[in-house]
């Protein structure tokens, strides 16, 4: 019976101690943007507004494992202006826009979420909904990445989860192209209509009805030669300027931290794997050398010096194997130091700039959402001179 619990035991101890294997990362085939089959005539063509994502970070902490929520909150800015920019080129759409909370009009909105993101997988959560309120779609998104995505040899690495924004730029084209002509300007109307309604809402509240479903729908369009709606069109043009000065803004932002923010994921990924390789080589040299003394405290009890010489040894490389495994959770302890070096050191390069724009000698400051509700305010007050018309005030 000892002699079976013997063998069993060390049947086990070299099944474990043989080799550590490492986690490789696969990545996955990028997935190329699709363009329209034919031209699609301009007034066809439905404006994009992209919401800052939501960083994940509800409830997390400062030193929460894994998530660091100054860089998660740069990633949310970041992310969204890669999006609009991949949407944007694709030539499905009209003009695509970062525009956070919502604070201009626009035909379709994109929000996401981010799910996981730490250089080697990236998941997204993208909600769409059109002008009207109504709900296209919710769906997860994942891209894998590998070290070529991050090796400074490769001339063109281009951003490793590209493929990612791809994805999800190609399945809103596919849910437009289910669209009817009419309904798609029904959508552009009633943007329109919204836009007016902020500024003369008792000349327009009455031109949008909402369903039992809680959707606008346009229950009369206004007349082709309004002189309001010509003057409204007008602050819209301006309200587009002001949109792509924002623009700017987010493009400083996203060029500014590019370098640093590849270089993080790129540390992050290898440190990551390294991490990973650590925990697991530790945990078997533990349970090796566990395993190893307890086979060599049975050999010691059997009648064979042989056993008892292999018994000795045994306990030896077990002890050594405890020693090698406590020793790589030290080092383990290390790289997770080093990843929360690493996401510490880049925040102050990821924060926002502050942004100034003069326009009619007013100063816009402060954090872009200010911004866009002081623009707004310059709007109505450009509106209220220009027709002698309060307009609504906006939150």
């Amino acid at each position: 019976m000892r002699t079976t619990l013997l063998n069993i035991v060390l049947g086990v101890l070299c099944a474990t101690i043989v080799g550590c294997n490492s986690t490789t990362v696969r990545t996955t085939a990028t997935e190329e943007v699709v363009a329209h089959s034919v031209v699609i005539p301009e007034e066809l063509l439905l404006d994009v507004g992209v919401g800052i994502l939501d960083a994940g970070i509800e409830g997390v902490t400062e030193d929460a494992p894994g998530v660091y929520p100054g860089i998660r909150e740069a990633e949310a800015r970041y992310m969204a202006y890669a999006l609009s920019n991949t949407v944007q080129d694709s030539g499905n759409w009209g003009i695509v826009r970062v525009v956070p909370e919502r604070l201009s009009e626009m035909d379709v909105w994109l929000d996401g979420k981010i799910i996981k993101s730490d250089g080697a997988i990236l998941e997204l959560e993208i909600s769409l909904y059109d002008s009207s309120g109504d709900h296209w779609y919710t769906r997860r998104y994942s891209g894998t990445a590998s070290k070529y995505s991050y090796d400074n040899t490769v001339a063109k690495r281009g951003e490793p989860f590209q493929g990612v924004y791809n994805q999800i730029t190609n399945d809103m084209l596919a849910y437009y192209q289910r669209l009817t002509p009419a309904h798609v300007r029904a959508m552009r109307t009633i943007t329109e209509l919204k836009f007016a309604k902020a500024f003369s809402g008792e000349s327009y509240a009455q031109h949008l009805g909402i369903d039992d479903k809680g959707h606008l729908f346009v229950k009369r369009l206004p007349a082709a030669d309004d002189p309001i709606l010509m003057r409204i069109r007008q602050m819209r043009e301006r309200d587009y300027m002001f949109v792509d000065t924002m623009q700017e803004y987010y493009g400083s932002f996203v060029r500014q931290m590019y370098d640093p923010y590849l270089e993080r994921r790129r540390a992050f990924y290898e440190e990551d794997q390294a991490l990973r390789e650590v925990k697991s080589q530790a945990n078997q040299r533990l349970i090796g050398g566990i395993l190893a003394v307890a086979a060599g405290i049975l050999a010691q009890g059997t009648g064979s010096r042989t056993a008892r010489t292999a018994g000795h040894v045994a306990i030896g490389a077990g002890a050594s194997a405890i020693y090698s495994g406590m020793h790589k959770r030290e080092e383990a302890k290390v790289h997770a130091e080093a990843l929360e070096e690493i996401s510490n050191s880049m925040r102050s390069e990821m924060e926002p700039h502050r942004l100034q724009l003069d326009e009619r000698t007013v100063t816009l400051s402060g954090s872009v959402q200010d911004q866009y509700g002081q623009w707004r305010q310059i709007l109505q007050d450009m509106y209220e001179r220009e027709t002698g018309q309060s307009a609504p005030v906006t939150q």
